[in-house]
């Protein structure tokens, strides 16, 4: 019997950072939906029948009261599509959210799009008229609900965004996006507002109209029995790259966003097939690993991919630039790139390569006064340079901004993504022969600094600075190993070798396992860098204290997960999941899958997919649609 979930989160349009979707009740119908950073941008679904409004999704509760819910039978998600099903006394629906985010075709992925479907089966006469009804609010196209916002009519669509278009005008965490167009691609969409119970009015799209007062939205009605609704946002220009604009990456493929649209409407049938065929693919792929854990890609797949936006730089050259959701609203950083790639290395490498790219050649500017690598290029979506660490009192001298840096950890994380990137594309990356002196220079640093790393932080900067990490010291021997694999110098694989051999000796702790920092006996952690010790064919550590670690683990297992590390009942998601890769063990693997959907399932925290959170409790401490989900994907790349 097919287990069901209760997603924390459930996506519905998942298209880049702004234009993202979620309902974050247990029915759709019982909560207006949502951005993924909390602030309303609701949908409206249902039914007329008899001149009665029946939600399937309900618009801003502040306004709209939902009296009659259809009542909600089911839900499932895929990793490319939502369905819910619905039925009151007159029919039965479906309702399909659809967004293609096929990896293997970029031409795809890049159009703004999603797709909405509907199918109704009637449970009363022939003669008794229902009509779909489906809106979306103009709330999505602005920062603040009191902006005024204005419709303009194509020749594909009705479309509405804020009166004065100031693209790239903000950057930041918790924003919103308030400039460009949200388009509802249909020939019959109207301008409307939603009054108490659900009644839809037509406006005159002529006017401007504030979202808080007067809730103007994009609607459409039909009497058809089944159809297709095609969304897209027009950002006009998505991404600021180094002070220089960029245009969608559509462009590549289409002369204009109308072109883009129509084939995005034509294709339809055949998208949504391709969809359901992955879907099919990754869930038989996932069947050996057992139900929870195709529970868990199913729902990690397109918050993994939709945290980022394709664009191309003034090369053409592909850069894949993520957003730090709920953590610091950075672009392309280097310490969420690491965690996130297990899913972009099965099924598109050079997405990695798009990753990797903002900081190698931000790395080579005047403007990085380091010898190891940034963290990151800038704040979303303007990625002119690195703001963490850099912004700020600290940032006053070179001792301030030098503290708040991850010098081990970016070096680490850069070669060895460079090496993963080299075996899962079968080829060594341009990336790293074209700038050979400054990968060395990275290496040269880890033989330096790395075994046994001083005061800085880490991947988990979030819990502070920490001496002597022996985690972090796994990242370092790693990473001078990859540079040698790359390098093709043995030297630095022997150094690598010296270096674990004594690792093991120095991390032994009193309770079996390894330490949490070499001048401490009595801690542990979860020592997930040391997967790629197997993934990339090294064996520089000795497969009985990866037995003994796993050991360990399981002792310390809870209800949601094993914590981090001996500091915190907290742990992170990406890392729990890396963990059951240290060593084969089929009990701990699939008990951890089981408290991962234990948290999906009963965490009071509706939010999109945390990847931070207590062991004990599954409260969500933290980070919300993240791309380092896609590191839950790592199991398929053994």
């Amino acid at each position: 019997m097919e287990k069901k979930i209760r997603p924390a989160a459930v996506p519905l349009i998942t298209v880049d950072p702004f234009f993202s979707i979620w309902s974050c009740a247990d029915k759709l119908n019982d909560e207006y939906t949502k951005n993924w950073t909390e602030h309303p941008n609701p949908l409206l679904a249902g039914i007329i029948v008899y001149g009665h409004f029946y939600s399937m999704a309900c618009t801003d509760v502040d306004f709209v009261q939902c009296r009659n819910k259809m009542r909600q039978k089911d839900l499932k998600v895929s990793p490319l599509s939502t369905v819910y099903s619905f039925e009151n006394d007159f029919a039965k629906v479906k309702l399909t959210f659809t967004t293609p985010l096929l990896l293997d075709r970029l031409d795809i992925l890049a159009r703004p799009v999603s797709y909405v479907a509907y199918e109704i089966e009637r449970k009363c006469k022939e003669d008794v008229k229902i009509e779909f009804v489906f809106g979306i609010s103009s709330r999505c196209c602005v920062l603040n609900a009191s902006e005024q916002v204005e419709f303009k009519k194509t020749e594909y669509s009705l479309a509405v965004g804020n009166t004065v278009q100031v693209p790239l005008a903000r950057s930041g965490d918790l924003t919103l996006i308030d400039w460009g167009y949200l388009h509802l691609c249909e020939t019959d969409a109207f301008a409307a507002s939603v009054t108490d119970g659900g009644v839809i009015n037509e406006l005159n799209p002529c006017r401007a109209y504030s979202p808080y007062t007067e809730q103007p939205y994009l609607a459409i009605r039909r009497t058809a029995l089944s159809g297709v609704i095609t969304l897209a946002y027009d950002e006009i220009k998505p991404i600021e790259y180094f002070n220089r604009p960029l245009d969608e990456y559509f462009t590549k493929y289409f002369a204009d966003f109308g072109s883009m649209v129509k084939a995005a409407k034509s294709e339809y049938a055949e998208i949504k097939a391709m969809c359901d065929k992955f879907d099919a693919s990754l869930a038989a792929e996932c069947a050996p690993f057992g139900e929870d854990y195709a529970t868990i890609l199913a729902l990690a797949y397109r918050q993994a991919i939709s945290a980022h936006k394709l664009v191309a730089d003034e090369n053409g050259d592909i850069l894949f630039l993520s957003k730090e959701c709920e953590s610091n609203g950075c672009i392309g950083t280097l310490d969420v790139t690491y965690p996130s790639i297990p899913l972009f290395l099965k099924y598109a490498p050079e997405l990695v390569e798009g990753m990797l790219r903002p900081i190698i050649r931000y790395a080579k500017t005047d403007a990085w006064e380091f010898e190891f690598t940034p963290h990151d290029v800038g704040r979303y979506p303007l990625a002119n340079g690195q703001r963490y660490g850099l912004v700020g009192p600290l940032s006053y001298t070179y001792e301030g901004r030098l503290s708040k840096q991850m010098p081990v950890e970016e070096c680490g994380n850069m070669l060895i993504c460079l090496a993963a990137v080299a075996k899962y594309k079968g080829e060594t990356p341009a990336l790293f022969t074209d700038d050979i002196a400054l990968m060395k220079q990275w290496a040269d640093y880890l033989v330096k600094f790395g075994y046994d790393p001083g005061d800085q932080l880490c991947t988990d900067d979030f819990a502070g600075h920490l001496n002597h990490n022996c985690n972090l010291s796994l990242k370092a021997i790693l990473g001078i190993a990859c540079y040698g694999l790359l390098a093709k110098d043995e030297s630095y694989i022997n150094i690598a070798r010296e270096y674990a051999a004594k690792w093991e000796v120095d991390a032994a702790a009193n309770h079996g396992a390894t330490r949490l920092v070499f001048d401490n006996a009595d801690g542990w952690s979860l020592k997930y860098n040391i997967v790629w010790d197997d993934l990339l064919g090294f064996k520089l550590f000795g497969d009985e204290m990866k037995k003994k670690e796993i050991a360990h683990y399981l002792s310390k297992l809870n209800r949601y997960g094993v914590p981090l590390d001996s500091r915190s009942d907290y742990t992170k998601v990406d890392w729990l999941m890396w963990s059951t890769c240290i060593y084969k063990n089929e009990e701990y693997f699939n008990k951890v899958c089981e408290s991962i959907v234990n948290m999906i399932n009963e965490t009071e925290d509706r939010v999109p997919l945390t990847d931070w959170y207590y062991t004990s409790t599954a409260y969500h401490h933290h980070f919300q649609n993240r791309t380092v989900v896609g590191g839950l994907f790592i199991n398929l790349l053994k």
